[in-house]
C-alpha cells in the first residue's frame, strides 16, 4: 500500500537525482583552459600565444539589454510553448551583429574581426529570461588565443604609439580551429549555454522537490 510518506519520499528523491544528472550534464560541458604561453603583443612572434587586453572599438551597436555600446552583440528571443508544469521555451529569432575591433594590451594592439572567431562570452537576459544576449562591450579585458602570423603593415589614420604598426601580427585559424576569445574574468563571467535537456531536468527536479516540500509540510503541520 502506497501512503502519502512514500509519495513525499519519491518526489524528493526523483527531484534530487534529476538535479544531480543536470549538474552534472552543466560540469561536463565545461570547458577546460587551453595551456598555451600569454605573450605581449609588443613581443609577439610567430606561433601560437595568448594575449590578452582591452577592447578599443572601431564602430560599435548598442546592446538590446541596456544599451552598451558593444563590438559584438548576438541576441536570441525565446517564446514559451506548451501546458504543462514546466513549459518548454522556443527560439523564435536570432542574430549577431560584429565589428573588428583592436585588442590593446599597453605594449601593441592586434586587430580582431569577432566574426572569424569562436566567442565565449558573458551571456545576459532580461525580459523574465525571454531574451538572452551574448555581447562583447567597448574597453572589456579579454584573452585571445590563436596562431599568429606576421602581415604586411599597413599605416593607419589616428594618433598614438601604435598607428604604423597595428596589423603586424594577425590572429588566425589553425588546425585546433579558428582564434578564441573569452572573458579575462573566467569562469565566472562566462556562460555555457544550457541544452534543452539540462534545462529540462533542472526545472523537473526543482518542481519535485518543491511538491515534496510542500506535502511534507501539509502532512505534517495540516493533518
Amino acid at each position: 500500500m502506497i501512503t502519502p510518506w512514500m509519495i513525499i519520499v519519491g518526489a524528493f528523491s526523483t527531484g534530487l537525482l534529476a538535479l544531480l544528472v543536470s549538474r552534472f550534464r552543466v560540469r561536463s560541458r565545461t570547458r577546460v583552459s587551453e595551456a598555451v604561453p600569454t605573450c605581449d603583443v609588443a613581443e609577439l612572434e610567430k606561433g601560437r600565444f595568448r594575449v590578452v587586453g582591452r577592447v578599443m572599438p572601431i564602430e560599435t551597436s548598442p546592446s538590446t539589454v541596456d544599451g552598451s555600446d558593444c563590438v559584438y552583440v548576438e541576441c536570441a528571443a525565446y517564446r514559451a510553448v506548451g501546458t504543462g508544469w514546466v513549459p518548454l521555451m522556443r527560439e523564435v529569432e536570432h542574430g549577431a551583429i560584429c565589428h573588428p575591433f583592436y585588442l590593446e594590451d599597453g605594449t601593441g594592439r592586434v586587430l580582431v574581426d569577432p566574426g572569424h572567431t569562436l566567442i565565449e562570452c558573458a551571456t545576459v537576459t532580461t525580459d523574465g529570461g525571454l531574451t538572452a544576449e551574448r555581447r562583447l562591450r567597448a574597453g572589456e579585458e579579454l584573452s585571445l588565443v590563436a596562431t599568429f602570423v606576421p602581415v604586411e603593415a599597413e599605416l593607419e589614420l589616428g594618433d598614438g604609439p601604435y598607428r604604423a604598426g597595428a596589423r603586424r601580427w594577425s590572429p588566425t585559424g589553425d588546425e585546433t580551429g579558428p582564434p578564441r576569445l573569452s572573458h579575462r574574468t573566467e569562469p565566472s563571467m562566462v556562460a555555457q549555454p544550457l541544452d534543452d535537456m539540462t534545462a529540462f531536468l533542472g526545472g523537473i527536479g526543482a518542481m519535485m522537490m518543491l511538491m515534496g516540500g510542500l506535502l511534507a509540510f501539509a502532512m505534517t503541520f495540516l493533518s
